[in-house]
């Protein structure tokens, strides 16, 4: 198995010590490579390397944990919340986290918080059934709804973007659908085609891109007029895959 490589974000020593415990009696894939005692340890670690999970605690000597969050353009890792605080677990879901344990943490909590994990890092990939022979791809792409499912064609949706737990797609005839999941739900299928994540708010169809104006990620222009931002992070890749 993959070795996963966590940060913990924690200002108790004993608390780290406890956790680093835990994943060497139970969870041995799990590598822990930092441990950051405050926000900036934190920004100044990941700012050079590479995580796959933050174990994140809430009080912090100099902010909230949630403050290392919003600071961030993107989130590219999984975190898990650990405080002796009950009243962060709403704060904690609207940052997504993947689970809010409390302290103390014990090993079923934990088995429980790390296969929510581990099912996206290593999701399952179960055999993919074929289409009969002579059958074109099935290009229309379900969207959950309150009421049910919304097929839409792919090649109809310009961009769409992520509005929290749920999803806004825009389409070409002027609707917009707004979807009970995330944006992520959707990159993989998206990006088989033409559509490309620009931001973590933001998926495209490259095709309805009419202008792309420069700045530190600079923005991009769609067919119906609306400006989304290209992230700084993305920008390269972006500029690289429209050929620039």
């Amino acid at each position: 198995m993959t070795d996963v490589n966590v940060l913990i974000v924690e200002d108790d020593p004993f608390f780290s010590t406890v956790l680093k415990d835990l994943f060497a009696r139970h969870f041995p894939y799990i590598h822990v490579c930092g441990v950051a005692e405050s926000i900036l340890q934190a920004r100044l670690f990941l700012r050079d390397n590479k995580v796959d999970l933050l174990f994140l605690d809430i009080e912090l000597p100099d902010g909230k944990g949630f403050d290392l969050l919003s600071s961030m353009e993107e989130v590219p890792f999984e975190v898990i919340v650990t405080t002796s605080h009950s009243n962060y677990a709403i704060e904690a879901i609207r940052h997504s986290a993947l689970d809010f344990l409390l302290k103390p943490v014990e090993q079923p909590e934990m088995e429980v918080a790390m296969g929510k994990f581990m099912k996206k890092f290593h999701p399952s990939k179960p055999g993919k059934q074929e289409l009969p022979a002579g059958l074109p791809a099935f290009r229309k792409l379900p969207l959950p709804t309150a009421d049910g499912f919304a097929f839409v064609e792919i090649d109809e949706v310009i961009h769409a973007e992520a509005d929290r737990a749920y999803a806004v797609f825009s389409m070409k005839d002027g609707k917009k659908i707004m979807v009970s999941k995330p944006l992520g739900e959707f990159e993989a299928r998206l990006t088989k085609h033409t559509f490309f994540r620009v931001h973590k708010s933001h998926i495209i169809n490259l095709h309805e891109v009419l202008k792309y104006v420069r700045g530190e990620g600079g923005h991009v222009v769609m067919s119906n007029d609306a400006i989304v931002p290209v992230s700084r992070i993305r920008k390269d890749d972006f500029l690289k895959t429209i050929g620039q």
